[in-house]
C-alpha cells in the first residue's frame, strides 16, 4: 500500500465532515443541514461509482432497466423517500454486500470504491430515516417489481445493479434538491 492510499481513504470522511461544517447558517434543524451536504456526498458517491463504472457496466448483458422510469418518476413523487429508503436498503442487504463479496484478485483494487459507497448508503439511509418527517411522506414505495427483476436476472442482476448506480445517484440528488431549502430560516 502506497503512503498516499491511507490518507486518500479518509477523504470521503474529511469531505463529510468539511460539508457538515460548511453548511449553511440558514438551516435551523439537522434535517435541512443533511440536505444541504449531500451534495459533498453525492460527489464522493460518483468519484467512487467512476472507478468500478467500466467492471460493471462492462458484464452488464441485459438491455432492461432495473432502475427504470417507474422509478424515477416515485422519486418525484410524493413517497419519494419510501421508494430512496427501499432502494437503499435493497443496494445495502443485496447489491453492494454482493458485490464485495465476489471480489476476486483480479478486481480487488475496486473493493475500497464499493465500500465507500455502502458506507454513505448507510448514513444517507440512516440520515433519510431520521428526518421522515422533514420529507412529508405520503405513502409507501413498492420495490417487489425491481426486486423481482433483479431475482430473474440471476448472477448477472448484481451487473445491472451496480451498472444503473449512477441513475440512483441522480434521483437521490433530484429528490434532496428539491427539498433544499425546506427547513432554513425566513
Amino acid at each position: 500500500m502506497t503512503p498516499l492510499r491511507p490518507l486518500l481513504l479518509l477523504l470521503p470522511v474529511l469531505l463529510a465532515l468539511l460539508g457538515a461544517v460548511s453548511c449553511s447558517p440558514l438551516c435551523n434543524n439537522q434535517c435541512c443541514r443533511f440536505v444541504e451536504g449531500f451534495p459533498v456526498r453525492l460527489k464522493q458517491l460518483r468519484l467512487n461509482y467512476s472507478q468500478i463504472r467500466d467492471f460493471y457496466e462492462a458484464n452488464d448483458d441485459f438491455d432492461t432497466a432495473l432502475l427504470d422510469q417507474s422509478v424515477e418518476d416515485s422519486f418525484r413523487s410524493p413517497f419519494a423517500c419510501h421508494a430512496m429508503n427501499n432502494l437503499l436498503d435493497f443496494y445495502l442487504s443485496t447489491v453492494l454486500p454482493k458485490a464485495v463479496a465476489e471480489m476476486t484478485e483480479d478486481i480487488k483494487d475496486l473493493k475500497p470504491h464499493v465500500e465507500s459507497i455502502q458506507l454513505i448508503f448507510d448514513e444517507l439511509k440512516s440520515d433519510v430515516t431520521k428526518c421522515r418527517n422533514y420529507f412529508s411522506c405520503k405513502q409507501q414505495f413498492d420495490i417487489k417489481n425491481l426486486n423481482s427483476s433483479y431475482t430473474q436476472m440471476e448472477t448477472k442482476g448484481l451487473y445491472k445493479a451496480m451498472g444503473e448506480l449512477d441513475l440512483l445517484f441522480n434521483y437521490i440528488e433530484t429528490y434532496l434538491a428539491s427539498n433544499r431549502h425546506r427547513g432554513q430560516v425566513e
